[in-house]
């Protein structure tokens, strides 16, 4: 049975870029035969996804957006997909661990409905993680890199939302370990973003950011059996993780005599229940956010749950998040437009057959809205699509 940790995020990572393609390339090409590779134990995962998509997109979101030209109500969307992840181990010796992922693809979509002219735009997006583990006084310290970078031609209008282009640079520590029963865990990150808009949409670029995270957290593992070495790996269990955090967010193209600085303050609670078949985690927390920038200052709520059923050669996982953001002040005709881009509530649900050693099929269905509490202006995505995903290697 594969192994899931307890609480394994799930929160969406952007699909990767044709750039980072060219990278996976060499490395491959490094390599002299498809059987010097499958020789290699550093080579932990590769996988090559390929997929077709079916959208429909309908809403008023251009209140916060800046009304293009060409915006219609609703649009309908087919989405042609490639991606290509690769896992490899770099050290892996008792007491230390280093593993690098590279993901690179391109989403090609083309989009009709709007009044002037079709759209077919181009997502490219791509992520580089480096990870480094080490056992330390008895407990667990991780060191983690990560650089993530997309890009889009052809930027349609609404309500076919595409969150803009960006380049994202992300490096944290984090130190776990069992004090009387219990896993604690003291984390820090720091994060840089410089999103890359379109020339229609440059107000977009006010959303550069520059973060400081710090967060603490402590879980407790339950065992439902009582001798947890007659089952496979740990064995069936329930857990409990509480965390809190801190978030330092300084926007350093807003703001005028006075920079905005968020200062965000978040609690939350995730639960895990893990058996043979069934795996489910669910997490709840709320965010206090107050800035120099009166105007921003915000309250937020959300709950994320996961749900994967295990069968021989079929799983099932429905996923579902239900956000709510308010803001203090009553009046946000300042606010950039992607400020409302944690406001989602999202439902989908993926069926997923092994067809072979090394081939599996899947087919997924969706629903996300995003709506502002201001102005009441929305925008809704419903599609359906089939992707086949091969491990040549690893």
């Amino acid at each position: 049975m594969r192994r899931q940790r307890v609480f394994e995020s799930v929160a969406g990572a952007p699909r990767p870029s044709a750039r980072w393609g060219v990278a996976i390339l060499v490395l491959l090409g490094l390599l002299s035969t498809p059987s010097t590779l499958r020789g290699q134990s550093w080579v932990r995962d590769f996988v090559i996804t390929a997929g077709l998509t079916g959208e429909a997109w309908w809403g008023d979101f251009s209140a916060i957006t800046v009304p293009q030209f060409d915006s219609t109500e609703s649009a309908k969307a087919g989405v042609g997909e490639w991606s290509a992840t690769g896992v490899f181990s770099l050290l892996n010796v008792p007491g230390h661990r280093l593993e690098a992922t590279l993901d690179a693809g391109i989403r090609q979509s083309a989009a009709t409905g709007f009044r002037l002219r079709n759209y077919a735009p181009r997502e490219q997006s791509g992520r580089l993680n480096i990870i480094y583990e080490q056992k330390l006084s008895g407990g667990l310290f991780t060191t983690e890199a990560t650089a993530r970078s997309r890009r889009i031609t052809d930027h349609p209008p609404m309500p076919l939302y595409k969150y803009p282009g960006y380049d994202i640079y992300n490096v944290q520590a984090e130190y776990a370990k069992g004090v009387r029963g219990f896993n604690v865990d003291v984390k820090m990150a720091g994060e840089q973003a410089d999103y890359k808009p379109p020339p229609q949409l440059d107000h977009l670029d006010h959303l550069d950011r520059n973060s400081m995270i710090v967060e603490v957290g402590g879980n407790r593992i339950f065992y439902l059996a009582k001798d947890p070495e007659d089952y496979e790996e740990e064995g069936p269990y329930w857990a409990i993780r509480t965390f809190g955090a801190y978030g330092y967010h300084s926007y350093p193209r807003q703001g005028g005599e006075v920079q905005r600085v968020d200062h965000a303050m978040r609690l939350g609670l995730t639960f895990a229940l893990r058996t043979n078949r069934l795996d489910i985690t669910a997490t709840m927390a709320g965010t206090r956010s107050r800035s120099t920038s009166p105007r921003v200052e915000y309250n937020h709520g959300r709950l994320h749950v996961q749900a994967t059923w295990l069968w021989d050669a079929t799983d099932l996982s429905l996923v579902g998040t239900l956000a709510r953001k308010r803001y203090i002040q009553p009046t946000q005709d300042a606010l950039v437009a992607g400020e409302e881009a944690d406001n989602a509530s999202v439902l989908y649900a993926e069926v997923t057959r092994y067809l072979g050693q090394r081939v599996d099929g899947a087919f997924r269905i969706g629903w996300r809205k995003v709506e502002t509490n201001y102005t009441g202006a929305f925008y809704t995505r419903f599609g359906g699509g089939f992707s086949l995903r091969v491990r040549p290697w690893g």
